[in-house]
């Protein structure tokens, strides 16, 4: 860590003690700052970026602040977070007021999480399977159930050329409820028939 990142990240720690203690993790080439498991802010290279919600949104784009980039693949992916300017910096008790607004916004979204069923939840489907979904834009249950087995295997065999019959397979285990050994016999035909009638199908291992 970079001391200029160092010296922010004690300046930051001394500011908000009074919402809890302060934790900090490498993520996205910078370090994500959370208080209760809360993520609420960034540090990047040396700069504060906090987590927006709707009244903070309006107040960083009232003043044109930048949000967090960062390169996925090539190409630049923006975060929801602004960055903490020096006016800010000049205003601790409407610093601390936002921090504590991002940390709400945090808590809520940890809530809802808990609460809404993930892809690596469904059968047959992992954590890693859960991460090529959603670099091909499917990013959730619903999405996964609305595109259907065959569209989402179609998106992902772009991403992942060795995507044969069992991933089918289990994709529509997933959609349906069942393990994929599990799917009737006349579903499994099915979609073999129309596996097979896809341009370089090829088989898994």
């Amino acid at each position: 860590m970079k001391s200029t990142t160092i010296d922010t990240l004690a300046r930051v720690e001394d500011l908000l003690k009074a919402l809890g203690e302060v934790q900090c993790r490498s993520l996205f080439g910078g370090y994500s700052l959370t208080i209760d498991k809360a993520a609420f802010g960034m540090l990047v290279e040396g700069e504060l970026f906090l987590r927006a919600n709707e009244q903070s949104a309006n107040y960083f784009t009232q003043r044109n602040a930048s949000k967090l980039k960062f390169t996925r693949r090539g190409r630049p992916v923006y975060l929801n977070y602004y960055q903490v300017d020096n006016e800010l910096w000049d205003n601790p008790d409407l610093l601390v007021r936002l921090a504590a607004n991002s940390i709400t916004r945090a808590n809520e979204d940890i809530a809802h999480r808990q609460q809404e069923l993930r892809v690596k939840d469904l059968p047959n489907l992992s954590l890693q399977y859960e991460i090529w979904l959603w670099e091909v834009g499917i990013g959730d249950v619903p999405t996964l159930k609305a595109y259907g087995s065959k569209a989402c295997w179609l998106k992902l065999r772009t991403i992942k050329k060795n995507c044969g019959i069992k991933t089918l397979y289990a994709l529509e285990g997933a959609i349906v409820g069942l393990h994929e050994a599990a799917l009737p016999a006349e579903t499994r035909r099915e979609l073999y028939e129309w596996f097979i009638k896809q341009p370089s199908s090829l088989s898994e291992g």
